[in-house]
């Protein structure tokens, strides 16, 4: 049963500050509406005929727009299909801003690593940072580095928030037909491929400043997903991985 969908936001400043969802599948309108990146408040409404669903499916849209609300995306959804180049695109987009703020927030730190966390069930995504400064002052030393948790820096993550409703989609209890394994693996993979294509953007850096930069995809309390830092890494950051997990062996 293909879907219609909108997401309307509120910002504070550029940031995503407050969303509604509207959606419509046969005579049922669903809703929610809260803060950017929580799960918000629900109501799903029955209609008595999928004519009657559309109207207040479009009313409900217009209603958002009246109070304020920009729209952010429409689109049909076919709920045997998830959309992974859309999710890549809009992971990219924020990953570029979330980086940037992170950047701006804090001028005096040499701000040079990065990463996109998600976790086991794929249902978030979110940055995270670290700099010279904070990883010369962590009392973990160089097992920092490679642990995106106990990175100091998290600025943007509100920028995640319309890759997050569009991953919500398969975690609540609406049409959604893929896969979980399917879905779990490229969701990670559009997240990877994301920041590849910044990285083929120098978003990074070019030469001795790439290589002084450390770029991860990270599953929390979970395996590393294979091939994934040295898909996202130069010889140099690699080698300095191999080193460190050398160093645990001795």
């Amino acid at each position: 049963m293909h879907s219609n969908y909108s997401l309307f936001y509120t910002f504070n400043h550029d940031q995503p500050a407050r969303f509604q969802e509207v959606r419509v599948f046969g005579t049922t309108v669903w809703t929610a509406a809260g803060a950017a990146m929580t799960w918000g408040e629900e109501t799903r409404t029955q209609y008595a005929s999928v004519a009657e669903a559309q109207a207040a499916y479009l009313a409900h849209c217009d209603v958002a727009v009246a109070d304020g609300y920009t729209l952010a995306r429409a689109m049909p959804i076919d709920p045997a299909v998830f959309d992974f180049a859309l999710l890549q695109i809009l992971v990219a987009d924020a990953a570029r801003l979330a980086f940037g703020a992170v950047r701006r927030a804090h001028p005096g730190q040499h701000i040079n690593a990065f990463a996109l966390v998600s976790d086991d069930s794929a249902m978030t995504i979110g940055p995270a940072a670290n700099s010279r400064e904070a990883l010369a002052a962590s009392e973990y030393g160089e097992e920092m580095l490679w642990n995106p948790a106990e990175w100091a820096f998290e600025d943007g993550v509100a920028y995640f928030d319309s890759a997050y409703r569009l991953l919500l989609q398969a975690h609540r209890d609406l049409p959604f037909d893929v896969d979980f394994s399917t879905f779990r693996s490229g969701v990670f993979d559009a997240c990877i491929a994301a920041l590849a294509q910044l990285d083929a953007d120098e978003c990074f850096g070019t030469g001795a400043q790439r290589d002084d930069c450390v770029l991860l995809f990270e599953v929390s309390d979970s395996v590393p997903v294979e091939g994934a830092l040295a898909r996202l890494n130069p010889p140099a950051v690699v080698a300095r991985f191999e080193a460190w997990m050398a160093s645990w062996a001795d």
